[in-house]
C-alpha cells in the first residue's frame, strides 16, 4: 500500500517542473481580427465613398440630362413656324417655356430636376438690365466676319452721305465697319483697324492697324487670321484686345454684375462696359430667306417672267401688284433715289417732279401689252424699287401702285417683305436685328444722324403688335426715316434671324449640383441645328435656384 503510494507520487508532476502555458496564440488572434475588421471598415468605407460617387455622378449625368431636354425642346420649338411659336408665347421672354421646367418630378425638392433656360434683358432704351427666360437671337449682335464686306460697301456708302450731308462730320473720314466698332465701349480706332486686319485676306496693314510683321515680333509669334474667325474668343489674338474688354467684370458669364463682381467694375453695373464687346459680338446671325410658312421667298430676279408672274399672283394674292411687278421686269425704271440726292435735286424737288409727271394708274388690264416672253431688262435692287417706280408700255407710263406715302405702306409693305427677295440664296448671313439690338450698336450706324437713331430706339420701346415691326423697313413705313435714307439702311438691318443663343442650366431643386452651358442653334434648316456647344459648368451656377424656377410643393426643403 505505501509501495503503491510512492509509485503514485513519483508518477505526479512537480509543480516547478510542469510546462509553462503561454498566451501568444491568443494575441496573434486578436491582431488577425484587428487587421481584418480595419480592413472590412475600409473596405466599406470605400464602397460608401464609391456608392456616393456613383449617386453623384448619377446625379451629375441627370443634370446633363436635363440640359439636353432643354436643347431638344428649344430646337422643337424653332421648327415650328412663327405664329404658331408667337401663340405659345413666343421664344423672347416666355417664363412658361424656359423657367423651372421639370423633367425629374419627385415629392422631395432633392429629387426633383428642373432646367432654365436665360438671357440677358433690355430696358426700353436698349441698355443691358437684369435677365429674362428666352432665347436670345444672335442677329441682336454685330457679325464679326461681316465687318469686312460692310467695310466694302462703305466705300461707295460714305462718299454719297457726304455730298448728301446725311451724316454727321464725325464720321466723313470713317468708313462704316470702323463705325460700328467704334460703338462698343472702351474700343479705339487702334483695335478696331487691328480687328480689320485680323479678318481680311490681305497682308497690308491699316493706318492704325496690325498685320503679321507685329505678331511676329511677340514673345510667342503667331501669323494672323487673315479670314473668317469661328469664335469671338478667337479676338484675343488681336493687338489690343485683352479680356477684360472683351468679357468685362462678369467673371462668371451670368449676364449680370454680382456683388462678387462689383469691385473689379469701374463705373455703373448697368453700363456697357460692365459685360464686355461679347455680349455685343457674334460670328453665327444668319437670317432664312424664306415665308413664314417655310417656302422659299419670290426671287424677283429670275429669269423666267412668266412663272415670276404666275408665282407673284399666288403668292401676294393681287394682280395689280404681281403684274407691275413683271411689267418692272420688262420696263420699269426705279423712283428717284439718295443718288439724285448727291446731283442736287432735294426731296421735295423729286416729289414735285414726279407728281407732275404724265403717268396713269396701273392695272392688271395693261398687262395685255406687256409681253414677258422675252426676258427682264430690268433688275430690282431691293424691295424699295418698287416703290414710286414707273413701267412704260408703249407711250404710256404707269405709275406703280405701290405709292410713297406711309399710310399705303402700312397696307403693302408687309406682304412685300414677307414673300418677295432679289437674292436667290436661302440663307442672309450678317445683318443686325434693330429691334432687339443693343442701343450701342443702332448708334454705331453712321447712315443717319443721332436724332433720327435716338426716335427709332424711342418708338421701338413702345411694344407695338403692328406686323410692320417684324421687318426692317418698319422706321419707314412709321415716317421716322425716308426711303433713301432706308435704301441704306437695308443691307445692315434686319427684323427677324435665325439664330438663337440659349444658355441652359440644369438642376437640382435641392443641393449644389447643376449642369450649365450655352449654346447656339441655328434654325434655317427644318431641323434646328447645334452650331455651338460650350460648357460653362466650371464657372458656377450663375444663379440662385429660386431665381431659375422650382416646383410650388416642398418648395421650402
Amino acid at each position: 500500500m505505501i509501495d503503491r503510494r510512492l509509485s503514485m507520487a513519483r508518477r505526479r508532476p512537480s509543480p516547478r517542473h510542469s510546462p509553462r502555458r503561454s498566451g501568444m496564440f491568443l494575441i496573434l488572434v486578436l491582431i488577425v481580427i484587428v487587421i481584418a475588421t480595419m480592413a472590412v471598415y475600409s473596405f466599406t468605407d470605400l464602397m460608401l465613398a464609391y456608392d456616393e460617387s456613383v449617386q453623384i455622378t448619377a446625379s451629375g449625368t441627370q443634370c446633363d440630362l436635363a440640359v439636353d431636354s432643354a436643347i431638344e425642346m428649344s430646337r422643337l420649338l424653332l421648327a415650328q413656324p412663327r405664329m404658331t411659336r408667337e401663340e405659345m408665347g413666343g421664344v423672347l421672354n416666355n417664363a412658361q417655356y424656359f423657367r423651372g421646367i421639370n423633367v425629374a418630378p419627385g415629392t422631395l425638392a432633392v429629387d426633383r430636376v428642373n432646367f432654365a433656360i436665360v438671357a440677358p434683358n433690355m430696358d426700353e432704351m436698349g441698355q443691358f438690365s437684369g435677365i429674362r427666360f428666352g432665347l436670345q437671337n444672335e442677329s441682336a449682335r454685330l457679325n464679326v466676319n461681316a465687318l469686312v464686306t460692310l467695310e466694302a460697301s462703305s466705300d461707295a456708302l460714305m462718299p454719297v452721305l457726304d455730298v448728301a450731308e446725311e451724316t454727321d462730320s464725325e464720321f466723313e473720314s470713317e468708313n462704316l465697319a470702323v463705325s460700328l466698332l467704334l460703338s462698343l465701349p472702351g474700343m479705339t480706332v487702334d483695335t478696331a483697324e487691328a480687328i480689320l486686319d485680323w479678318l481680311d485676306d490681305d497682308i497690308e496693314p491699316r493706318d492704325s492697324g496690325a498685320e503679321s510683321e507685329y505678331y511676329i515680333t511677340l514673345p510667342t509669334p503667331y501669323e494672323p487670321k487673315n479670314g473668317p474667325i469661328d469664335s469671338i474668343e478667337e479676338l484675343l489674338l488681336v493687338r489690343g484686345v485683352t479680356p477684360q474688354l472683351l468679357f468685362g467684370v462678369d467673371a462668371n458669364r451670368n449676364g449680370l454684375v454680382d456683388p462678387s463682381e462689383q469691385a473689379m467694375l469701374v463705373g455703373d453695373a448697368g453700363s456697357a462696359a460692365a459685360l464686355g464687346w461679347s455680349a455685343f459680338l457674334t460670328v453665327h446671325s444668319v437670317e432664312g430667306n424664306y415665308r413664314d410658312d417655310g417656302t422659299t421667298r419670290i426671287d424677283l430676279n429670275q429669269d423666267d417672267l412668266e412663272l415670276l408672274y404666275e408665282e407673284l399672283s399666288e403668292g401676294l394674292g393681287n394682280d395689280d401688284w404681281a403684274s407691275f411687278i413683271a411689267a418692272y421686269r420688262v420696263s420699269g425704271q426705279p423712283a428717284a433715289t439718295i443718288a439724285s440726292a448727291a446731283l442736287g435735286a432735294g426731296e421735295e424737288e423729286q416729289n414735285t417732279a414726279a407728281d407732275s409727271a404724265d403717268t396713269t394708274p396701273w392695272t392688271a388690264g395693261a398687262m395685255d401689252d406687256v409681253d414677258l416672253s422675252g426676258g427682264g431688262g430690268t433688275e430690282v435692287t431691293q424691295v424699295l424699287d418698287l416703290i414710286g417706280a414707273t413701267v412704260t408700255v408703249g407711250d404710256v407710263t404707269y405709275a406703280s401702285p405701290f405709292v410713297n406715302d406711309p399710310f399705303a405702306m402700312a397696307l403693302y409693305m408687309p406682304a412685300l417683305m414677307e414673300s418677295l427677295t432679289t437674292q436667290a440664296v436661302e440663307r442672309l448671313p450678317g445683318r443686325i436685328n434693330l429691334n432687339e439690338c443693343p442701343a450701342e450698336l443702332l448708334r454705331g450706324i453712321p447712315l443717319v444722324d443721332e436724332e433720327t437713331i435716338e426716335a427709332i430706339i424711342e418708338a421701338r420701346g413702345d411694344s407695338s403688335e403692328s406686323e410692320n415691326r417684324r421687318f426692317e423697313t418698319w422706321p419707314m413705313v412709321e415716317g421716322l426715316v425716308t426711303i433713301d435714307q432706308m435704301r441704306l439702311l437695308m443691307p445692315l438691318l434686319t427684323g427677324g434671324g435665325d439664330a438663337y443663343r440659349a444658355q441652359i442650366i440644369g438642376y437640382y431643386e435641392q443641393g449644389n449640383l447643376f449642369s450649365r452651358v450655352e449654346v447656339i442653334i441655328d434654325s434655317t434648316t427644318i431641323n434646328p441645328d447645334v452650331v455651338l456647344y460650350r460648357d460653362l459648368s466650371h464657372l458656377g451656377r450663375g444663379f440662385d435656384v429660386a431665381v431659375l424656377g422650382i416646383q410650388a410643393i416642398d418648395m421650402t426643403q
